[in-house]
């Protein structure tokens, strides 16, 4: 991405203008208390990289003389640029980057392969102008009126403890002072750094008992029992008294907001005999977006991984537990 002065010049205004523009959807969409628009809609994420990576590319190779080089470095470089910057000086979480990430890359490429192809298959008119400058406002008008649905899901996890029901349902109920070696490695906490399970705490007994789990040093929130049969299912509905979870992983992804709501889950252990169990865990969630699949994919990454943690704990304590009673 080398050149003359005057090419640098319009590569760095190209760059210039469409950070100006992210970073004005990005305070627009933050002040803004409309559901249907924002940091989870399809303009957003696929729409308004497309455009800036265009107008990045329009803007600094006005007579369409440079190389294809040029046109293929620029949605990485842009999406460095949103990426670090939004770390740094936006605090975004590192949930949303991550998830932001790749549809950005896609949507740029798409928007510069576009550009290419329009401007070499007509004259840039004045209509080709204003289309670049109006295309992205006239398709978030569009996507304003599109009714948001809601996708109910189910999460599942599995895993075969050699350990009967009953030696594995205290640990499922509850377990203190969970050590950071316990647990196994993962995606969304060994690398992501979503902090891990440190406690669980119940207060009561069956039906109507509350559970508390504690992940990292800041996070809390509640599990209210609504399922309590001993040695086969204990279930619950999820409780977000207090804004821990989104403060300390990521503030736009709220576990009962206006994209998602985490609403229930459950444990089910079954024997299979020769005391070996196979204990399932559901997290029932709706996603409420206009790309509710992509956001399903992430959470079969993220959530599957937390879960699989929380099972991984429960196996190595029922099963310490078992040998040393056996």
């Amino acid at each position: 991405m080398t050149g003359t002065p005057s090419n640098r010049g319009r590569m760095v205004a190209g760059f210039t203008l469409a950070l100006v523009i992210a970073l004005s959807a990005y305070i627009l969409i933050n002040a803004s208390k409309a559901n249907s628009v924002g940091f989870a809609s399809l303009w957003f994420l696929a729409i308004l990289p497309a455009y800036l990576c265009a107008l990045i590319c329009y803007v600094a190779d006005p007579e369409l003389e440079r190389p294809r080089s040029f046109y293929l470095s620029v949605p990485p470089v842009f999406g460095i640029i949103v990426c670090v910057g939004s770390a740094v000086f936006l605090r975004e979480g590192v949930i949303c980057l991550v998830m932001l990430a790749p549809v950005w890359l896609a949507a740029g490429y798409a928007g510069v392969y576009i550009l290419r192809r329009v401007r070499r298959g007509r004259d840039d008119s004045a209509s080709f102008h204003a289309s670049l400058l109006f295309l992205p406002l006239m398709c978030g008008g569009v996507e304003s009126q599109i009714p948001i649905a809601e996708q109910p899901v189910t999460l599942t996890r599995s895993i075969i403890i050699e350990a009967a029901p009953e030696q594995i349902w205290p640990f499922a109920v509850a377990n203190a002072h969970i050590g950071s070696d316990e647990g196994q490695w993962n995606f969304t906490q060994s690398i992501l750094r979503l902090p891990r399970p440190r406690a669980t705490t119940v207060s009561g007994h069956g039906v109507g008992a509350i559970r508390t789990a504690y992940w990292g040093d800041h996070i809390n929130f509640e599990e209210r029992i609504t399922q309590w049969q001993p040695g086969r299912r204990l279930g619950w509905a999820f409780a977000f008294t207090n804004s821990s979870l989104q403060d300390y992983t990521d503030r736009h992804i709220a576990p009962d907001g206006q994209f998602l709501k985490i609403d229930t889950g459950d444990y089910t252990l079954t024997a299979l005999g020769k005391g070996r169990t196979q204990l399932t865990l559901r997290t029932n969630y709706i996603a409420k977006t206009h790309v509710n699949l992509y956001a399903q994919m992430w959470g079969e990454i993220l959530l599957g991984d937390i879960q699989s943690n929380v099972l991984a704990i429960i196996k190595q304590r029922a099963e310490g537990s078992a040998s040393q009673a056996g």
